[in-house]
């Protein structure tokens, strides 16, 4: 959906509640008292009524709008401004759209958006070969400087996960079924691709997680959780990801050589190290740091739209990101609160 459209599709916030009432009913409503699924729309109270046990159930209840005192029309319209832009953005713009009074809840709306898109992402693994890599961002920590809470500045480590294979390996298994027009067709497709970039790697699906440190007993319950067993893994050979043989099916450490750092990152690891550059620019731009404790909600968005890239040039309704991005609005909750926050957003001018 086009920014322009949001006007059109949804003037008011009558017809947010109607669409949002459809996606509830879509992905399925379950009665926290009998557990029935099936209920009815009560339209003059806007809440749902289980047809089992008649308890009554509000619009979002169960959803990431959740206790929010926020209208839909401003949930909505954030969620369009975050789908439609690859760039982070600042919840001082959007309060400004919204022309909002307040920061503090905008603020954490965005939150609670980015929080769920981890959340869906968590879902599925990574497989086949991947990319792994550590990497720092520059953050702030919330300190006691005799008596006063103060901002220090530290890096955070980041461990990145890309999907990822050689173009000619690529190339060679759509060969393999030349009979089959589809494969002859993604096979011309990325070779005109591929050599208008440098980098001779496809990307697929990626990770990014805030860690405390690289070692690797921090690392391994990341690997495992979010690594298929049966992958390959290939890296740098550090240290902290030596032992990633005990955990998947194959490592391919690769050390540096005579072509020295630069080779490794051009022609081993060249996607770790292109999203890490994105993501940390892009949020640099907007924030320069930000706080330790909410770094991952911004890898997460950066992932969550990075592994829907494509959608955004597809015509067809089903790869709508603002209706994805509802869809999960609708599916999870957040924990998220502004009192965890709160103190280091008020020290800091955030943008």
């Amino acid at each position: 959906m086009l920014l322009k459209d949001i006007f059109s599709r949804f003037p008011n916030e009558e017809s947010c509640i109607s669409y949002f009432r459809e996606i509830r009913q879509t992905v399925g409503i379950t009665c926290s008292k009998c557990g029935g699924n099936e209920h009815t729309w009560l339209n003059g109270r806007g809440e749902f009524q289980c047809k089992k046990c008649g308890c009554r159930i509000s619009l979002t209840k169960g959803t990431v709008m959740e206790s929010s005192r926020l209208p839909l029309y401003a949930w909505f319209f954030t969620a369009h401004l975050m789908t439609s832009f690859k760039q982070v953005l600042s919840a001082k713009e959007i309060q400004h759209q919204l022309e909002m009074k307040e920061y503090p809840p905008v603020w954490l709306m965005m939150m609670k958006l980015r929080d769920i898109m981890g959340k869906r992402d968590a879902t599925y693994k990574l497989s086949g070969q991947v990319e792994l890599d550590v990497s720092y961002f520059p953050t702030s920590i919330l300190v006691d400087d005799n008596g006063e809470k103060v901002l220090e500045t530290k890096k955070t480590t980041v461990l990145v996960i890309a999907e990822s294979k050689a173009v000619d390996e690529i190339l060679s298994e759509y060969l393999s079924n030349i009979a089959d027009n589809e494969s002859i067709n993604k096979a011309s497709r990325l070779i005109k691709r591929a050599s208008r970039q440098s980098v001779k790697k496809v990307v697929h699906y990626i990770k990014m997680f805030a860690v405390p440190n690289q070692q690797y007993e921090t690392i391994k319950p990341f690997i495992t959780k979010n690594i298929d067993a049966d992958a390959k893994a290939v890296t740098d050979g550090g240290k902290s990801l030596f032992r990633l043989k005990e955990l998947l099916k194959e490592h391919e450490a690769h050390q540096e050589t005579d072509g020295g750092k630069h080779e490794v990152v051009v022609n081993v690891l060249p996607w770790v190290h292109i999203i890490t550059g994105e993501c940390r620019s892009g949020i640099e731009a907007i924030h320069k740091e930000i706080d330790e404790r909410f770094l991952q909600l911004y890898l997460n968005e950066y992932c969550w739209k990075f592994n829907r890239r494509f959608f955004r040039d597809s015509k067809d309704p089903k790869y709508d990101l603002f209706d994805h991005l509802i869809k999960i609005a609708a599916t999870y909750t957040s924990d998220i609160k502004w009192k965890d926050y709160a103190g280091a957003v008020n020290i800091v001018n955030i943008s």
